[in-house]
């Protein structure tokens, strides 16, 4: 039987992440080739991540937190992911991959070329999902988790605030996005995303690449910038 790693090295990726969606918890005998898979997806997600991260200045972009949009994971982030493996008891593969290979994204700022607007007016009237929200792709990382585990961990229904929400990315009082844990599934919800309810990590990723690091304007393409085009990439995971 061909292993789904090889599968999605030929191009079947989205068919791949589909299967293993499927399979719910994942049995002890695939985790390997399912790890693997998420890998390599991750490999791919970081790529994107860094390529996008690097053009923000050249829009005159401003972080709306003073942080770099893009900090890959160093060798003591990777150590920690090992410990919060066990601590948490679990961690769905593809949030495991991604804490390993992406690390802390923060495209939350101020551009007008791209009408980000954190800290100037005019403030969002109306509720996301729409073109007031872009949606800024935010990712916590290793020490976000271990934040997060530290304060809340061992209570039931335990969420890793994974991102803000559109809302908090845009200075509105808002809420997260989540991932329930722990977890064995292959690719978890994220909760909260506005007008998605059921997405995963994966798709959400694909979906936030494709239009550039910013999914909001998905919802009204007409109203996008001109500039998103040149950031805008058909995900290849």
């Amino acid at each position: 039987m061909t292993s789904y790693f090889q599968r999605y090295l030929r191009g079947e990726r989205v068919a791949v992440w589909a299967e293993l969606r499927a399979l719910g918890p994942v049995p002890d005998d695939l985790a390997e080739d399912v790890a693997a898979v998420a890998d390599e997806t991750m490999i791919r997600v970081a790529q994107q991540v860094a390529r996008i991260a690097a053009a923000l200045p050249e829009l005159d972009w401003v972080s709306a937190t003073r942080v770099t949009p893009h900090d890959p994971p160093h060798e003591g982030e990777l150590e920690l992911v090992d410990t919060l493996v066990e601590k948490v008891g679990g961690l769905p593969f593809a949030l495991e991959a991604c804490l390993r290979r992406v690390g802390q994204v923060s495209f939350t700022g101020d551009c007008e070329a791209l009408f980000l607007s954190y800290h100037r007016e005019p403030v969002p009237r109306g509720q996301p999902p729409g073109p007031e929200y872009p949606d800024p792709l935010c990712l916590g990382n290793a020490y976000a988790l271990k934040n997060d585990w530290d304060e809340y961990g061992g209570v039931p229904g335990f969420y890793f605030e994974l991102a803000p929400d559109e809302r908090l990315k845009a200075n509105v009082d808002g809420g997260t996005h989540d991932i329930e844990l722990p977890s064995s599934v292959a690719d978890p919800v994220v909760r909260g995303v506005a007008g998605s309810p059921e997405i995963t990590l994966v798709e959400y990723l694909r979906h936030s690449i494709r239009w550039g690091g910013f999914p909001g304007y998905s919802h009204a393409p007409e109203l996008a910038p001109a500039v998103l085009i040149t950031l805008q990439d058909e995900p290849d995971f």
